[in-house]
């Protein structure tokens, strides 16, 4: 059974509404977001129960919104956009965005006064972050608090002014920096860290011809790759930092030289320059085959893994036999009836 739940997060107030459609996006190391279709004349008449209007249900103060199956939260965020429309046959229809807390930290920044990280373990620094953020006044506590804590054994020493902090999270984990962290803000609100990863080996979930549904194979080529790339960091002119990376000769000789530059103008650490080179570099210098499969929640369970958790998974088509798989980012689409398919996104472990 699935459930939408809109909590006004000024008065506390919960209310559960009925929907059409459910889509919402989960990616590693960039949180979650999606879309509510909603009957509007429902809707409309759950609001005026509570005499308000169907506009003040959503938009008056920041709206928490749930999405449950069978008891257990799989969603929770914000209203972000309110869409309603008219078509020429007189029919209403209501579309909510929603994004996870993750997300809002998009609208905080680490403000104007320079705030220096020396030589400092990187996983720590996202939570000194949001929380230096969530205590500037009444009104900045989002209620993220802290859930896994680990560490790396690195250190970086890092400049913020004005920053946003959900960009610079995600700068420092592996999403673009080497030997770093996974990280998520999860449906209780905490923030985690994982060291070297989120998820683990699931071998007990196998996606074979009797669960997939669609799927799909793409391997980007030459345009695509890079085997040489120079990272830029802070400074101007000849002051700028740099760090290079290129990839052995034997890598480099299939596809010949492909040469990127990439820049990050808040580093200046030589060490964390060095890792986000190495990071790029290892993402691009060879054609990564990506899968992407489709399956019902009926046959595999949404709940029974995550994104960033390893399946294993047989296309003979593409000489996959028992391949393990990593789930970077899985799309989950809910139908009125409560159906629910999984899109999964996977890159070759």
């Amino acid at each position: 059974m699935i459930q939408v739940l809109i909590k006004n997060t000024l008065t506390g107030d919960i209310y559960e509404v009925p929907f059409t459609s459910i889509n919402y996006v989960e990616e590693l190391n960039n949180g979650r977001s999606g879309t509510i279709d909603f009957d509007y004349m429902a809707i409309k008449a759950i609001a005026s129960i509570y005499k308000k209007t169907v506009t003040d249900l959503f938009t008056a103060v920041l709206t928490e919104i749930s999405i449950l199956l069978d008891g257990t939260i799989i969603f929770v965020g914000v209203v972000s956009e309110y869409r309603r429309s008219l078509d020429a046959s007189g029919n209403y229809s209501l579309t909510v965005a929603v994004v996870d807390y993750f997300a809002l930290l998009q609208k905080r920044r680490t403000g104007s006064t320079t705030i220096t990280f020396t030589a400092t373990d990187p996983a720590t620094i996202p939570w000194s972050l949001i929380h230096a953020s969530q205590i500037l006044n009444a009104y900045s506590d989002l209620g993220i608090t802290q859930g896994v804590a680990q560490t790396t054994a690195t250190t970086v020493t890092i400049d913020y002014k004005n920053a946003e902090i959900k960009q610079e999270i995600v700068n420092l984990s592996n999403a673009n920096a080497n030997n770093s962290f996974d990280i998520d803000i999860d449906n209780t609100k905490k923030l985690n860290v994982y060291v070297p990863y989120k998820g683990t080996l699931r071998p007990e979930i196998i996606l074979d011809v009797s669960n997939i549904i669609t799927q799909s194979v793409d391997i980007p080529l030459v345009l695509n790759m890079t085997n040489s790339v120079f990272y830029t960091g802070q400074g101007i002119n000849n002051d700028i930092a740099i760090a290079t990376a290129q990839s052995p000769n034997s890598v480099m000789s299939a596809y010949k030289l492909l040469e990127d530059v990439v820049s990050n103008s808040t580093v200046s650490d030589s060490t964390l320059l060095a890792s986000l080179a190495l990071r790029y570099l290892m993402n691009n210098q060879a054609p990564l085959l990506q899968v992407t499969l489709s399956h019902f929640s009926d046959t595999l369970k949404i709940t029974n893994y995550d994104v960033g958790d390893f399946l294993i998974i047989n296309i003979p088509e593409e000489n996959i036999s028992n391949g393990q798989y990593r789930v970077r980012r899985r799309t989950v689409s809910i139908d009125s009836a409560g159906t629910i398919t999984a899109e999964l996104y996977m890159l070759i472990f």
